[in-house]
């Protein structure tokens, strides 16, 4: 009995599987015309060729364009980028020379420079210098909040090459001959404040000694570049450091100069003050880092080259341009300080609360949105090593490089 209910199961299903073949293969003659019992049809044989091209060696072909033309916008789309960029170039250029006239004239100044400078040495030989870069090469990006902050960073630079090349015109328009064997450069401050510093290379000793007595925990963001790198604070030591100094206030100067620029280029005064303390913040910073760098240097030298430390902080050039650059960055960190309070205090007069700090960051709302953006004011490397700077760790060269400004 139990055979035959089995048997009868198995005829059931056996019947069941045969009808949905026949019906299904009917559905496949319905929608596919069968040639030689293949099913062909635009369908089908599209996703089989497709299939045969993806299998074949050399992976599937590149999609082709359609017609075989780039869209028609493209021209169009890169003329009119490019017609942006060079308007707002113009505007940028227009802005640094309006809000921060002193930077304006380093760099013409620097554009006047020829691009071969060439002077005496002392033993008589002819030495000469390449201009390093145009005096725009560094200006980057499209947008004028880019190309404001990118500006920051061409100054810098410029500084830089500033520093090298000018050596060359002041020595000729003071008649004096360059001293082979010695670091020296042109520390540009304003149109009435600037330093000539030459000081013998032999009584230098390259950055990377500093790593040795340098705790790991005050070894901040530019450490490994100015410290352990291979930029001039090698070759020069303490006079690259120095002009590393030199080129971040310059930055840091341009970028406090230009917080109204920032406020028209973001299209409200709270967007730009965000966008003003995010570009600054860095720069501002690099203070600490560099004061920092300077005073670990000066101590490592009066403790191992007494000597050469004494002809150091008798180089009349090198102790006043230090000092000066040192009170003037820390004058106007205070001063970026002051106007983010100047400007938090405007932009909440109306009686909303439009920005606040809270724990080093400026948070602000910009137009009808209910969400702040942050920013730091500060970046941590001044948190690591103030505590350190108002320390008495720098007392044995206080009284031959004193402090002028309490930091806060």
């Amino acid at each position: 009995m139990k055979l035959i209910l089995k048997l009868v199961i198995l005829g059931i299903v056996i019947l069941f599987v045969y009808n949905y073949s026949e019906s299904h293969d009917l559905r496949i003659r319905e929608k596919y015309f069968m040639k030689n019992g293949s099913p062909v049809g635009a369908n089908f044989t599209g996703r089989s060729a497709y299939n045969e091209r993806i299998n074949r060696p050399g992976g599937p072909p590149d999609r082709p364009m359609r017609n075989n033309n780039p869209p028609a916008f493209t021209a169009e789309f890169r003329k009119n980028m490019e017609l942006e960029r060079t308007a707002n170039v113009s505007w940028v250029k227009n802005a640094t020379m309006a809000y921060s006239p002193d930077s304006w004239y380093m760099l013409m100044e620097y554009d006047r420079l020829p691009s071969l400078a060439e002077t005496t040495a002392d033993d008589g030989s002819i030495v000469s210098s390449e201009k390093p870069s145009d005096t725009f090469h560094y200006l980057r990006g499209r947008t004028k909040i880019d190309l404001l902050a990118s500006m920051e960073k061409n100054i810098h630079e410029t500084a830089h090459g500033y520093f090298d090349q000018n050596v060359f015109r002041y020595l000729r328009e003071n008649n004096l001959k360059m001293i082979g064997g010695n670091a020296c450069g042109y520390i540009y401050i304003s149109p009435e404040k600037h330093f000539y510093i030459s000081f013998p290379l032999r009584a230098i000793f390259p950055s990377h000694e500093l790593a040795a007595v340098i705790p790991e925990d005050l070894r901040t963001y530019r450490f490994g570049t100015y410290i352990e790198g291979s930029t001039s604070t090698q070759r020069d030591g303490v006079i690259g450091l120095l002009d590393e100094l030199h080129a971040y206030y310059l930055g840091s100067e341009y970028c406090f100069d230009m917080l109204e620029p920032f406020k028209s280029a973001a299209g409200s005064d709270a967007a730009g003050l965000f966008e003003w303390v995010n570009h600054s913040q860095s720069t501002m910073s690099a203070f600490y880092e560099f004061d920092f760098f300077i005073r670990e240097y000066l101590l490592h030298m009066k403790k191992k080259y007494t000597a050469n430390y004494v002809m150091l902080k008798s180089n009349r050039s090198f102790t006043e341009a230090y000092l000066t650059l040192r009170y003037l960055y820390e004058e106007l960190i205070d001063k970026y300080q002051d106007r983010i309070k100047d400007e938090m205090r405007l932009l909440n007069s109306s009686g909303d609360q439009v920005a606040k700090t809270e724990n080093g960051w400026l948070w602000v709302k910009a137009g009808t949105s209910n969400v702040s953006s942050g920013t730091p004011i500060f970046s941590d490397e001044r948190k690591i090593l103030m505590p350190v700077l108002d320390s008495r760790r720098y007392r044995d060269i206080a009284e031959d490089f004193p402090d002028q400004i309490q930091h806060r």
